[in-house]
C-alpha cells in the first residue's frame, strides 16, 4: 500500500462524523420524544423515478465524490443527536475552488423541559476556520458552550495551527471512485479509504461531503431504494430510504434512514434516522443553501 493511501485510510466504518469536535451545551437531556425536532420537509408529491442498481451506484459513488461538483457552497442546518446528546445549529461557508477555505460557526439550539424541546439559542457559539494556511478555532467562552478538553473555559479562546495547503495529486487520489475502491483490509479486518478534504470543513462536512453516510447507511444496497423526489431549502433532492445494519441500529438505537440528497452535487441536504415507532433519534435538516454563489470572504479573515 503506498504513503499516500496509507495516510487516508480509515479502519472501519467511524460513524457519521461525530469523532470531530461537537458542540454540546451543559444540561442537555434528550431522553424524551423526538417528533417535533426534525419539522416537515417542504413538500411535493413524490414522483417516479429509477431504482436500479446501476442509478443507486451513481447517486453513492456522487455522495462519496460530492466536493468535486461544487466550487462554493454557503447555508445552515440543524444537527439533533439524540445517540450524541446534542442539538446545534451549524452557519458554513465552504470555497473548494483552485485556492480553498472554510467558516463555520456552531451554537446550540435548546434544552428539553418536561413539556419538549425549548428552541431556546444558547450564548456561546464556536467559530472554526480554515483561512488557506491556518486552521483558526475561537470558542466565545461561554460555560454552556463546551467543545473538548482545550476549549472548555468560561473565557474565549482563540488556537491557530499552520496546516500545509492540500497538493493537487492528494486533491485528486481516488476522485470518482465507487464503493468498491474505497473498501480495503487492514489486519484482518474491513476498512475504508477517505477522501481528502482540501477546505479544511468542520462539522459542516457531514451535509456538504457525506462520504461517511455513503459508506456507512448505503454499504449494502439491498437495504435501500431509491424511493421518490422532494423539494428541501429550494432544492429538487433523490429520496433514499432504507433499513440501517445491525451496527447502525445499534448504535443509533433505531432502525430506518431517509436521506435527501442533492442530484447535481451529492450534498446530503437533510438526514432522518428513526427507531421502530417512527420517532427521529438523529436529524440534518438543512434551512438554507446556496451553492455557486459568492462568498462572503471577510468570513475567511474576521480573526
Amino acid at each position: 500500500m503506498n504513503t499516500l493511501k496509507k495516510e487516508f485510510l480509515v479502519a472501519g466504518v467511524t460513524g457519521v462524523i461525530l469523532a470531530i469536535s461537537l458542540v454540546i451545551s451543559n444540561g442537555m437531556d434528550f431522553t424524551g420524544k423526538r417528533e417535533n425536532v426534525a419539522q416537515a420537509s417542504e413538500n411535493i408529491q413524490k414522483v417516479k423515478v429509477q431504482n436500479t442498481n446501476e442509478q443507486k451506484t451513481k447517486i453513492q459513488t456522487l455522495m462519496l465524490n460530492s466536493i468535486d461538483h461544487y466550487k462554493t457552497a454557503k447555508g445552515s442546518f440543524e444537527y439533533f443527536s439524540e445517540s450524541g446528546d446534542f442539538y446545534i445549529s451549524v452557519d458554513y461557508q465552504t470555497n473548494l475552488s483552485d485556492s480553498p477555505q472554510s467558516y463555520e460557526k456552531v451554537y446550540g439550539l435548546g434544552k428539553e423541559n418536561n413539556n419538549g424541546i425549548v428552541n431556546a439559542t444558547e450564548l456561546g457559539y464556536e467559530v472554526s476556520i480554515y483561512d488557506g494556511e491556518n486552521l483558526i478555532n475561537y470558542n466565545s467562552g461561554s460555560s454552556d458552550h463546551q467543545t473538548n478538553s482545550v476549549t472548555k473555559s468560561n473565557v474565549p479562546i482563540k488556537t491557530i495551527v499552520k496546516v500545509g495547503k492540500v497538493s493537487e495529486k492528494e486533491r485528486n487520489y481516488l476522485k470518482n471512485t465507487s464503493i468498491h475502491e474505497r473498501i480495503t483490509t487492514v489486519d484482518g479486518e474491513k476498512a475504508y479509504i477517505h477522501r481528502v478534504d482540501p477546505s479544511y470543513m468542520g462539522i459542516a462536512k457531514t451535509s456538504l461531503f457525506p462520504e461517511d453516510i455513503a459508506m456507512g447507511f448505503l454499504v449494502d444496497s439491498t437495504l435501500w431504494d431509491i424511493t421518490g423526489q422532494e423539494i428541501i431549502a429550494g432544492i429538487k433532492t433523490i429520496v433514499i430510504e432504507g433499513k440501517l445494519n445491525s451496527e447502525y441500529s445499534k448504535r443509533y438505537n433505531a432502525k430506518t434512514f431517509k436521506l435527501n440528497i442533492d442530484p447535481k452535487t451529492g450534498i446530503m441536504i437533510q438526514m432522518e434516522v428513526f427507531d421502530s415507532s417512527g420517532i427521529i433519534k438523529e436529524s440534518i435538516k438543512t434551512k438554507n443553501i446556496e451553492i455557486n454563489k459568492n462568498l462572503d470572504v471577510n468570513l475567511f479573515s474576521i480573526f
